[in-house]
């Protein structure tokens, strides 16, 4: 692993970042984050590591009274040492005819050597820093700093700036990997005249006219560097410097078909500089997916991987596909998820979802990974609560719900290990949705009430279960001992036959729990999600709804059983017909025959509006929104909008809205809070 470390402080919208690295190392993050930031800065590094390129430019965007920066790279020369203490025994028989060799060579070696042992890791800092208005300062001599640069070559590829069609940067490249040495460069230039000079070709005739204009016009050319050299020696060994693809000029292509092809070409050139030359070079990527199809994404990570091991790539991106493919096929990946919070850049190494189930890796879908990218998270049980978050008047009335992105995962602990930021180590705000009946449980025989393992651990540490040990606030401890206690003791009166349940001790039960989860991101509904829309300020309207729904003669059925029973019940029974559960959590399919007779059961089902994926919850919205802004005709999203940019219209809407779902619009404040936090 040639460069082990980075550490950045005040540069650009980065201001403390110091991260450990390995072969392969992905900035995952949303446009804006500061992924391109971290790139600049090594390539700032490079671009003033042996030549003076600074500027001002690159400082603390956000205090201009911050006026330094600091810029480290740590580098591992394991290698160059085992290889220069080799050589260096060697050089002695290897240039013996050859004195000039044998001075510079040896000198490189034992340079490397000596640099080497100012480490017992054999790791050495390299550190830019810089105040504005001034010089560049470094910590390391001139002449190491050539070293390094040799020995660790940094390639940056800015993939919405290649010339795709013209391939320059790869000819670069492919003159590096050609460099040959000031003796072989003799010979050739030697071997070249000869064939050139030949009086006997006409070539010679034309040249030597060449050569007489530039004399006459007292000018001369200067001789390329080395690179500059091999680079135009490939290019007359290929007779020409366009590259084509299965015989087609470039611009044939689509342009995600040549990127793919010039990152490849690319990454085998640097590759192969590697494996020839005493190299360990550096790879910046900066979002390679730009313009790539799904398909060429998986060719492109399959490239980034089959590299061999003396490479350092750092590749930023904001493609879940590319991300996946590379997180699920290398062991040596590394991932970081880089936020801007308060206006900086925060980069945080991310862990490896391998760890917490290793059959998960089969099942990562695109989707999944996502959640790295959210701004922030709401995992959520079912389809149900998925069709509420996508109704478009909800998002309309609350834009903010638009930036938080909704997963079903809380069902599959697989795929919630994958995703969920607290696991991941992901700088991702989120929340849990959850019924109640997740929580706790009731048991009609015992009178008592339980507490399920998945949210309340046997041992009292959710403290440390979720929290970090810095973070132990004892009122969450005395809280959980509470919970317990009235959990065993607690006894509640309830109404036969739906359960229904106004005990004012339950209902501080079901407070305490909340507020408790509530402080490890758990949002646990008083019920469920059915009952969260079905509550006592919006009962009319959901009898209203369902005559909407259902055929005449089962709805007058039900509403002739439904005003008969006491007012206790009419809230419950309403809630089993929306496929909710009652007070003290009892489903339909549950809730015992001996409650009911066999011709009460019969009105209820058939009045029943459907099963969770029938739609009823977006309809139900729909329908909500459309009485409260009583307007002409059917209501529409752009109709909607319209309505809301009136802000005494807007208001009157959110007070109607949280007067009949108060518990939801809770919910979506707390939501809301993730995004403005």
């Amino acid at each position: 692993m040639p460069l082990t470390r980075l550490i950045i402080k005040n540069y650009k919208s980065i201001k403390d970042c110091d991260i450990s690295l390995s072969d392969l190392n992905v900035l995952i993050g949303g446009n804006g984050t500061g992924k391109t930031n971290l790139l600049d800065a090594i390539s700032y590094f490079y671009r003033n590591l042996t030549e003076t390129n600074p500027s001002n430019m690159v400082f603390d965007e956000n205090n201009h009274y911050s006026n330094e920066l600091r810029i480290t790279l740590v580098y591992d020369l394991s290698e160059f040492v085992k290889i220069s203490k080799s050589n260096s025994e060697d050089t002695l028989d290897i240039f013996e005819d050859q004195p000039e060799k044998k001075t510079k060579y040896g000198g490189y070696y034992k340079a490397i050597i000596a640099m080497a042992s100012q480490s017992k890791d054999k790791k050495i800092r390299v550190e830019l820093s810089q105040i504005k208005g001034r010089t560049i300062h470094w910590n390391c001599s001139y002449e190491d700093r050539l070293i390094f640069k040799s020995l660790f070559p940094m390639f940056y590829v800015d993939t919405r700036n290649l010339d795709i069609t013209e391939w320059g940067y790869v000819w670069d490249v492919l003159g590096e990997l050609a460099k040959v040495s000031n003796s072989e460069r003799k010979i050739i230039e030697d071997n070249l005249s000869d064939i050139l000079l030949d009086e006997s070709k006409a070539v010679s005739r034309k040249l030597k006219v060449i050569t007489e204009i530039f004399s006459a016009a007292d000018v001369s050319v200067k001789p390329a560097i080395s690179r500059e050299f091999a680079k135009n020696l490939t290019k007359l060994y290929f007779s020409g410097d366009i590259i084509r693809q299965k015989g087609k000029q470039l611009g044939y292509y689509s342009t995600g078909t040549n990127s793919v092809k010039y990152i490849e070409l690319l990454l085998k050139s640097i590759d192969a500089i590697s494996k020839a030359k005493m190299k360990e070079p550096i790879v910046l990527f900066d979002e390679p997916e730009v313009s790539l199809h799904a398909n060429y994404l998986d060719e492109l990570a399959d490239a980034m991987m089959d590299v061999g091991s003396k490479l350092s790539i750092l590749a930023s991106t904001h493609s879940a596909r590319l991300a996946k493919n590379i997180i699920t096929e290398s062991e040596t990946v590394a991932l970081f998820n880089v936020k801007l919070i308060n206006q900086y850049t925060h980069v945080q190494k991310m862990k490896k979802f391998l760890q917490y189930s290793p059959s998960s890796k089969y099942r990562v879908l695109d989707d999944h990974i996502n959640s790295y990218f959210s701004r922030a998270i709401l995992f959520v049980e079912g389809e149900t609560e998925l069709e509420l978050f996508a109704n478009p008047y909800l998002r309309i009335l609350f834009p903010a719900l638009k930036k938080v992105d909704v997963f079903k995962a809380l069902s599959d602990k697989p795929i919630l290990n994958i995703m969920n930021p607290s696991l991941a180590n992901i700088q991702t705000p989120y929340l849990c949705l959850i019924d109640m009946d997740k929580a706790i449980n009731y048991n009609r025989g015992s009178k008592k009430f339980s507490l399920k393992g998945e949210y309340f651990q046997s041992d009292l540490k959710e403290c440390f279960q979720y929290r970090s040990k810095h973070q132990t606030e004892t009122y969450l401890y005395h809280q959980r001992e509470r919970i317990n206690a009235m959990a065993e003791k607690l006894h509640v009166h309830y109404y036969l036959p739906f359960l229904s349940c106004e005990d004012t001790n339950y209902r501080a039960f079901i407070s305490v729990i909340q507020e408790y989860l509530l402080a490890y991101n758990v949002f646990v509904l008083s019920t469920t999600v059915e009952g969260m829309l079905i509550n006592t300020q919006t009962l009319d309207f959901a009898l209203l709804f369902l005559k909407q729904k259902k055929k005449e003669p089962d709805y007058n059925a039900f509403k002739v059983y439904w005003e008969g029973l006491p007012k206790t019940d009419r809230l419950n029974a309403m809630r089993i017909v929306y496929n909710g559960k009652t007070d003290l959590l009892i489903a339909w399919k549950t809730l015992s025959k001996s409650l009911l007779p066999d011709s009460d059961r019969a009105v209820v089902e058939k009045a029943m509006i459907g099963d969770k994926t029938s739609g009823w919850v977006s309809e139900y919205l729909d329908a909500f929104f459309q009485q409260t802004i009583k307007c002409e005709g059917k209501i529409t999203e752009k109709l909607f909008r319209k309505y809301l940019d009136d802000e005494d219209h807007k208001k009157a809407v959110l007070k109607e809205f949280e007067k009949n779902f108060s518990e939801l619009h809770s919910l979506i404040s707390r939501i809301c809070a993730m995004i403005y936090e």
